[in-house]
């Protein structure tokens, strides 16, 4: 008997094992990703959201595009071109942008889920 047959189907075995447990948590994602799209389009209203951005951020980028792609009303302030908006966000003392105010709460950095979960709560936090 070739003592490599049984070597080959336990490796097929952890191939599949592996590549059912990504498929899954891919699903899971995809899942997650889309309930917390549901849930900000339920619930934002305008004056909302709004979120703190400079010029040359590509997480603003990522954010803004989430946003206009989702149909959901938000509003942007930019620290770099507008003075107001620069001391609302020093007064807070945030590291870097995207800075978020969601109905009087912030949130550094942008997460669709937190997002979601606030608005569905009726408040955030």
């Amino acid at each position: 008997m070739d003592a490599t047959l049984p070597r080959t189907a336990s490796w097929r075995s952890l191939l599949l094992i592996v590549a059912v447990v990504w498929g899954a948590s891919q699903a899971w994602a995809w899942w997650r990703g889309e309930h917390a799209v549901q849930s900000v389009q339920a619930h934002a209203q305008p004056g909302d959201i709004m979120m703190f951005t400079t010029t040359d951020c590509p997480y603003c980028a990522r954010a803004r595009a989430w946003f206009k792609a989702h149909g959901v009303p938000w509003r942007e302030c930019n620290i770099d071109q507008h003075e107001a908006c620069k001391r609302i966000f020093d007064a807070q003392g945030a590291p870097g942008v995207p800075l978020l105010n969601v109905r009087g709460q912030w949130r550094l950095g942008f997460d669709a889920d937190w997002l979601g979960e606030s608005l569905a709560a009726g408040r955030a936090g």
